[in-house]
Order: structure tokens, then sequence, then C-alpha cells
């Protein structure tokens, strides 16, 4: 990953609200928002290409500088929100949220599993029950990925719990600490969840579409 610092974000300020931003997609424009602590949200819109050019070059939750209107200043931000669409994933909206580098922030970090369980080798299998952390750091300690190391799954019924999680210095976990990432089930167990999870996604399958990019739209 390259370094933030070194990228500037191009942004431009958007007139065009509501409904009317599927017009701005039309032309490969992103719609976004900008807001900070105590002050106004901005509309603002990106290129898919710049949004591209700098978000594969860094970390989800990383620190990055944005121009907008071609000012010379810039300003922190920090990807906050963003709006896909439910079947083609293309993006539909963003919001940036302008930091303060020496007040910490909330985020959240996805959950990585790593390393092997004796317990899969048994038989078993590692369900994991929880996707992200929520956190606390300074903006630029924001960790975008938290590793889960499963190797301690020895067993039937172990568990990483998230007080087991090792963060990085000055990164405080907000979730519960008792709630449980990632569990070691027995194979008939392990079986049971697959088929719970299989109906669930049939019952929810076709639910969005419209109706979220008519929500983006609002913004």
């Amino acid at each position: 990953m390259s370094d933030a610092a070194e990228l500037v974000l191009q942004a431009e300020s958007r007139s065009v609200l509501g409904k009317k931003v599927k017009r701005l997609r039309r032309d490969d424009l992103v719609p976004a928002n900008l807001y900070g602590r105590g002050q106004e949200s901005h509309a603002i819109q990106a290129s898919m290409n710049e949004i591209r050019r700098v978000f594969s070059a860094v970390d989800r939750n990383a620190v990055v500088s944005m121009s907008i209107d071609g000012a010379s200043d810039t300003i922190p931000v920090v990807l906050r929100d963003i709006q896909r669409h439910p079947v083609t994933r293309r993006l539909l909206h963003l919001d940036f949220y302008q930091v303060d580098l020496t007040r910490a922030i909330h985020s959240e970090a996805r959950l990585l599993l790593i390393g092997d369980s004796e317990a899969v080798t048994k038989g078993g299998t590692v369900v994991q029950s929880l996707e992200h952390l929520v956190l606390e750091a300074l903006p630029t300690d924001m960790p975008s990925v938290i590793e889960v190391d499963i190797s301690v799954l020895e067993d039937f019924g172990h568990s990483v719990l998230v007080r087991d999680l090792e963060l990085p210095d000055g990164v405080i976990a907000l979730t519960d600490e008792a709630v449980a990432v990632a569990t070691a089930l027995a194979p008939r167990v392990a079986e049971e969840d697959e088929e719970e999870e299989i109906d669930e996604l049939l019952d929810e399958e076709g639910v969005e579409g419209e109706e979220a990019e008519e929500e983006a739209d609002e913004e």
C-alpha cells in the first residue's frame, strides 16, 4: 500500500442533489458528502477513476488528503461509509469524515481469520460469528484489518472472544469483550448452522435492489 500522505483526492463541490444524482453516475461521477465534528455536511463529487486511484492504493481506514475545487490547502479525511448497489456492486454514494489528527475516532476493522485449528483436523468447522470490530484510535493509528489467530481453537466448543484479540498499541475495542469472534463446532452442529445460513440467504435474496439506489439518491 502507498503512503496515504502522498495521495491527494481531488473532489468538487456538488450542486446536483436528490434523484438527479443518477445523471452524475452516468457521467462516471460518484456523489458524496463531507462532514465533520461541529460542521455542516458538504455535498461533493469525485470521478470514479479518482476514487479508484486513491482507494486502490491505501487501506480502507487510511487518512487521505482531500482537495476541493482545486484548493491548494487540503483537509484530512477518512472514508466513513460506502453505499453500493446490492446486485451490480456499483458505487452509489460515499461519506467522508474530516478528522482532527489529534482526536480519537471510532471506526470498524474487518476481522480476518488466520492459522489452522486443530478442531478442524478432527472433522469440525470454525464458524466466524463476528465480521467487524468497532474500534477507537487516533485517525492515523486506525487499522483496517485485525487478524484473528484460530490456532488456539483446539477442540469443539472453544471460542476466540473479543477480549482475546491482540490489538495494536493505542487501539481500543469498543465491541463487547465477551462477544465470540470465531467458534470451533462439532461436525453435526456445523452442518445444522450451514443449513440455517442457506435458508436465511434464500429468504433475503432479491429483497434489496432498487430500494438501495433510491435511498442513496436522497443524499
